[in-house]
């Protein structure tokens, strides 16, 4: 999929096969994605209930499936302050239950911001 580079200076793009930037742990994450301690806690709260898994800053991305590391991207875009957002075949990783979550989360975020999705190569 081929996007416009002017697009791409306006919008914050994330794509599910690579859904995340750093190696390190998910403090690094927070930071890339200029999330606030308190926008933090509640996206922990929210990967909760989609996953019924705990993390912190401290939690590292190796401990994560791939479809869990897909909703924390999306976690990560929703949390971060970015008004624009492209997220590239967010839905290809994740189940039916999860999708029709993240997508709840998606609809109460995006009165706030544009969100686009994008079918990329799944």
């Amino acid at each position: 999929m081929k996007l416009d580079e002017a697009l791409l200076q306006d919008y914050l793009l994330c794509d599910a096969s690579q859904p995340l930037i750093s190696n390190g742990c998910l403090e690094e994450e927070l930071s890339l994605y200029h999330i606030s301690p308190p926008s933090a806690t509640l996206l922990f709260e929210e990967f909760y209930a989609l996953t019924g898994k705990e993390l912190s800053p401290k939690s590292l991305p190796e401990e994560l499936s791939g479809g869990q590391k897909v909703l924390l991207m999306a976690l990560l875009a929703l949390h971060s302050p970015a008004s624009k957002i492209i997220i590239i075949d967010l839905f290809c990783a994740l189940d039916q239950d999860k999708r029709l979550l993240l997508k709840e989360l998606m609809e109460r975020y995006s009165p706030h911001r544009e969100i686009r999705l994008e079918s990329g190569t799944c």
